[in-house]
């Protein structure tokens, strides 16, 4: 397994997608700094919501983008579908199952790495366009993005649930993005006023989205860190066992 993780990070690290990531966190980091200057030089630096201290409080409440971005990072390692009928010097021994657990190895190593990548670069940014920065915005930042990683990881697995599941990658594409955009938008949509309708609010509750409403208010009532982590795990594990047992299944002809 660890032949095939190591292949699989090398290759995935040389595509041209890998490079337009990078380049893209580094953007949206240089971006989101310098507007916060920009409306700080327009309307002042008394305004609130526009001091270069909550840029990082700001970023928090942005946890859900790399969250759907995670099938992007999942298909930088999947490549093309891994037909389990053909097998070379590091497959030959390997069941559909570890070859499955590979790939979602792969692709959360690869996801942290970037993660880490956009960590360092937005404290690094923030503290040279804004001075104002202390300890504890960090910590704080610090915090919730912890907080944050195991629905990250749930995305990473959702991505290579589906990528798995079909051959198609724009139907895995698709499937992504009901699930984890507009299933839960729906759901929102009829558990807010005016409706409030009682089943849509009980199922809101354990919606990857809902905990991502929660993650930067620290006061709030709702915000229950262990249940956050719990259903992190909960929906890694049960999306994992479902693309296995697709993968599993999946018929290949020659």
């Amino acid at each position: 397994m660890i032949k095939y993780i190591l292949r699989e990070l090398k290759t995935a690290y040389k595509t041209k997608t890998a490079k337009v990531m990078a380049i893209s966190v580094v953007a949206i980091c240089l971006i989101a700094n310098l507007a916060v200057m920009a409306f700080t030089l327009i309307y002042g630096s008394d305004i609130d919501g526009v001091l270069g201290s909550n840029v990082l409080a700001f970023a928090s409440w942005c946890f859900p983008i790399p969250y759907l971005a995670t099938i992007f990072f999942a298909d930088m390692v999947f490549g093309t579908y891994p037909d389990p009928h053909i097998k070379d010097s590091v497959t030959k021994n390997m069941s559909r199952t570890a070859v499955y657990l590979s790939e979602l190895s792969a692709g959360l190593i690869v996801s942290l790495s970037y993660m880490i990548l956009a960590f360092v670069t937005l404290l690094v940014t923030t503290r040279i366009f804004h001075s104002d920065i202390t300890s504890y915005d960090v910590s704080l930042f610090v915090e919730n993005m912890s907080v944050s990683i195991l629905l990250w990881v749930a995305g990473v697995s959702f991505g290579f649930m589906f990528l798995f599941m079909f051959e198609s990658k724009k139907k895995a594409y698709v499937a992504f993005f009901i699930l984890t955009l507009v299933i839960p938008r729906f759901i929102m949509f009829f558990a807010a006023e005016p409706f409030s309708l009682a089943p849509f609010i009980m199922v809101r509750k354990i919606l990857i989205s809902q905990s991502f409403g929660h993650i930067p208010y620290i006061a709030d009532p709702e915000r229950s860190v262990p249940f956050i982590i719990g259903q992190g795990i909960v929906y890694t594990v049960l999306s994992s066992v479902i693309g296995i047992v697709a993968y599993n299944k999946r018929e290949r002809k020659g």
